[in-house]
Parts: structure tokens; sequence; C-alpha cells
């Protein structure tokens, strides 16, 4: 077996212990503050992506610096993007009647 071939065979191999993993997290129900904790195996998924199948590692050092600088900015990207509905609060209506408001008045 090839060098090549036996880098591939871990990341498949990989890839599909880590699906198992995502797929079987998905069906426990999980807490609302657990679930950020999955995005820990979507970035294993990417980091076995970049690894094995761009071979990030293997290219010059120009190469490595952009990667990981898409990296940063994606990072800054999904923090930011994270932060409106993180800090969003929401507001309970109460369904009262206002008494400063005559309804019937205000139609003639």
């Amino acid at each position: 077996m090839s060098a090549r071939f036996a880098r591939l065979f871990f990341a498949w191999a990989a890839l599909l212990l880590l699906l198992a993993v995502e797929v079987a997290a998905s069906a426990l129900p999980l807490a609302l503050s657990l679930q950020p904790l999955l995005l820990i195996v979507a970035l294993a998924m990417a980091g076995v992506i970049v690894a094995c199948f761009m071979e990030v590692g293997q290219g010059p050092s120009v190469i490595r610096l952009f990667a990981t600088a898409g990296f940063v900015w994606l990072t800054i990207l999904l923090a930011l993007g994270s932060l409106d509905p993180l800090t969003r609060f929401t507001y309970p209506i109460e369904a009262t009647v206002m008494p400063h408001l005559d309804m019937e008045a205000a139609h003639h």
C-alpha cells in the first residue's frame, strides 16, 4: 500500500468516524448550552480535509500563510456573525388593555 493511499484511507476513515459522532450527537437531546460543542467535530472534519486532501502541509510556506489567514478571517466572520443572535433579548409583551386609549373614539 502506497503512502498516498494510506493517507487517503486514514482521511476517509477519520471522516466516517467523525460523521458517526456528529450523527450520534445530533440524536441526543443536548441542552442548548452544549450544542456549540458540536462545532469541535466540524472543525476536526475541516482539519482532516485541509491536512489530507488539500495537502497544505506539503506546500510552500506562502500556501500555509494564506490558508491560515483564511481560517483566521473565517473565525472572525463567524464570531461577529454569531454575536447578533447571541446578544438579542426576547422581551415578553403583556396582553393588557391600555386604559388611556378609547378604541370607540378612535374610529369616529
